[in-house]
């Protein structure tokens, strides 16, 4: 029950002393707050400055009502209020270490400090920014429509904040609209560490040829530069009309071959038959010949 009811008057005396600082110093609520940064995983320090020429009677640190971690240099601290267990504060220059980042540790904090000397008590805001690098994208390409028409998605993972996957497509903006699109982005979160896998994909009109030097990126991780519809450069397609006339020329010539092939044996045929006649009469001739001078002569 005595814990209880000191945890209970620590709780409300806070409660009064964040208001009465913020009452007396009512500059602290328009300042912007100090920014820092911290990656996933890391660590980060608090900075909440002090006059190092006066005696600090209170020193604590929260996020909101949140009690994170702190002192109170001439009472002990009720046993129920347990700082965070990976957090420090370092008493000699009343600075807050943090280990340990994770997406849920960004936010809003304030250093409260009291001296000893007043009861006016000094508010500092803080905003911490955790964030984690994406990994460099990935591409991947696809092309189909007999190489008309090709797909690329570029995809990272484990970014943290929320970042959209961009393409960097060197081509005039006019024509920019009849060249590529994109089909679809997409950040999804993994539900074990709330990082984000972010992809995007984009469609590319291959009929001008190929488009080198390409890239995307995610934040400030960029991926290596790209080519795309370079297998359709300088070749032509399976529906070219210069294909279609070259097809219908080569079946004329054919034809035509044929056509004089059998033209040719037709007239040999003909001239072999003739010359077979006049062989015929003539032996038939000779024959009668022979036969009239067999009579004359019995």
């Amino acid at each position: 029950m005595a814990s209880n009811c000191n945890l209970k008057y620590f709780q409300l005396w806070l409660l009064v002393l964040v208001s009465t600082g913020m009452g007396t110093f009512s500059s602290s609520e328009s300042a912007a707050p100090i920014q820092i940064h911290g990656e996933i995983g890391g660590n980060v320090t608090f900075p909440c400055s002090v006059d190092n020429q006066r005696t600090v009677r209170l020193f604590y640190f929260q996020r909101g009502s949140t009690f994170v971690n702190g002192y109170h240099a001439f009472k002990d601290m009720p046993h129920d209020t347990k700082p965070w267990e990976n957090t420090e504060v370092n008493r000699s220059e009343n600075m807050v270490h943090m280990y340990r980042l994770n997406t849920s540790h960004s936010g809003d904090y304030q250093c409260h400090i009291q001296y000893s000397d007043t009861k006016n008590t000094v508010t500092i805001d803080i905003r911490l920014s955790v964030t984690a690098n994406y990994s460099k994208p990935t591409v991947i390409t696809s092309c189909e429509d007999g190489g008309l028409s090709c797909l690329v998605t570029c995809a990272s993972h484990g970014g943290y904040p929320q970042t959209k996957m961009k393409f960097d497509v060197n081509v005039n903006r006019n024509s920019s609209s009849r060249m590529w699109r994109v089909l679809n982005n997409s950040e999804v979160p993994d539900p074990a560490n709330k990082m984000f896998n972010s992809s995007s994909t984009a469609q590319f009109n291959c009929s001008n040829g190929e488009l080198k030097f390409l890239s995307c990126s995610v934040g400030e991780i960029i991926s290596d530069t790209f080519s795309v519809c370079n297998h359709v450069h300088n070749t032509v397609t399976p529906y070219s009309p210069y294909v279609i006339v070259a097809v219908v020329v080569c079946l004329m010539v054919g034809v035509l071959i044929v056509m004089g092939v059998w033209l040719r044996h037709k007239y040999k045929k003909r001239q072999t038959g003739a010359v077979e006649g006049r062989v015929n009469t003539c032996t038939e001739e000779v024959t009668f010949l022979n036969e009239l001078t067999r009579k004359e002569t019995s």
